[in-house]
């Protein structure tokens, strides 16, 4: 697989489906495409996904609980070189102008009174060497991803799968059956495409909490997704395509979990309803919200033969199945 790469160049023209190497995230982003996010936002919304993705109004906003997420896969799928080439940590950071001035007299600098603080960090980062990086860390946030990074070659599952030979952060592109261009971007791809891993940090790693995060986060349609992108580039079939997840606090706990067939078989189906909700809205040039009607909440479980609590031709949402338990609690 690796002689099929291509390394990226800014004049690059994705006419055919391929691999790319040192794409940058929001070249990608940018590029023609439905990506696994934009798929989930589709079978959600198709509006949403107008929106987001084709109006240009969108401004995506960096969520503050993905900062270590994302500050991890860089340590653990790319690398400490890499990672400190993005992130840095400010020593001084909790520093007031009192004590920059102080530590810079105790190197030998008198700093002009009128110096405000920013003037007399900007000083002492110059005169000790610290270079800003793109993505600043606290002494918490850098001790965090660092335990991190190493405790999870503790699993050994783990550590096998990201000891293959492989490459970080490709960008595959290709088109589907009905013509659509599709994208996915694997955390880390072995060069033999047969066991591949994604990388996920959770709040917990309970096989029943995971197991809910699971489905409401839709892994088993970015797994059909991501299968489908490798075997339409490289013409392997992934025999597995599983999930090492990591909680965020200590003691770190590493969890594998691997979606059995009939998951990624579900998650297929949902993805490829998702590409043809596309096409339609595409076509039609209506992107529809949840529905074009007043909804009732019924307390009426939901019947037998309704797919899902919601019939959106009827305009009503039937009641989840914990409706009686919750309403119990009020009574005397």
């Amino acid at each position: 697989m690796r002689n099929i790469i291509i390394d990226y160049t800014p004049d690059l023209d994705i006419c055919k489906p391929m691999i790319i190497r040192n794409m940058p995230i929001d070249v990608y982003h940018k590029s023609k495409g439905i990506s696994n996010s934009g798929l989930k936002t589709l079978i959600d919304c198709p509006a949403k996904y107008y929106y987001k993705y084709l109006s240009g109004e969108y401004e995506a906003k960096e969520k503050p609980h993905f900062k270590i997420g994302k500050a991890c896969h860089c340590y653990i799928l790319e690398g400490k070189e890499t990672f400190f080439e993005t992130y840095w940590h400010n020593p001084y950071a909790n520093f007031d102008k009192a004590g920059l001035q102080a530590v810079l007299e105790k190197i030998g600098i008198k700093a002009d009174k009128k110096f405000t603080k920013p003037d007399l960090m900007e000083l002492l980062l110059s005169e000790k060497g610290v270079e800003k990086k793109e993505i600043e860390l606290n002494s918490n946030e850098l001790n965090q991803v660092i335990s991190i990074g190493k405790s999870i070659f503790n699993n050994k599952y783990a550590k096998n799968a990201f000891s293959q030979k492989g490459e970080s952060e490709l960008s595959i592109f290709w088109q589907g059956k009905n013509g659509e261009w599709l994208k996915c971007r694997p955390d880390f791809l072995p060069y033999e495409c047969k066991l591949v891993p994604d990388y996920k940090t959770c709040a917990s790693v309970n096989p029943q909490t995971f197991y809910n995060d699971f489905l409401k986060y839709g892994y088993h349609i970015q797994a059909a997704l991501y299968r489908e992108g490798i075997k339409a580039v490289t013409g392997i079939d992934v025999e597995s395509f599983f999930f090492i997840c990591q909680e965020k606090e200590a003691p770190f706990i590493t969890q594998v979990y691997l979606p059995d067939m009939h998951l990624i078989d579900f998650g297929e189906k949902a993805f490829k309803q998702g590409v043809e909700k596309f096409k339609e809205c595409k076509e039609k040039g209506v992107w529809e919200t949840y529905s074009d009607k007043i909804v009732e909440l019924s307390l009426q479980i939901k019947p037998e033969d309704e797919p899902t609590n919601f019939n959106k031709e009827k305009g009503i949402c039937f009641a989840p199945a914990w409706i009686d338990r919750a309403l119990a609690s009020y009574e005397v």
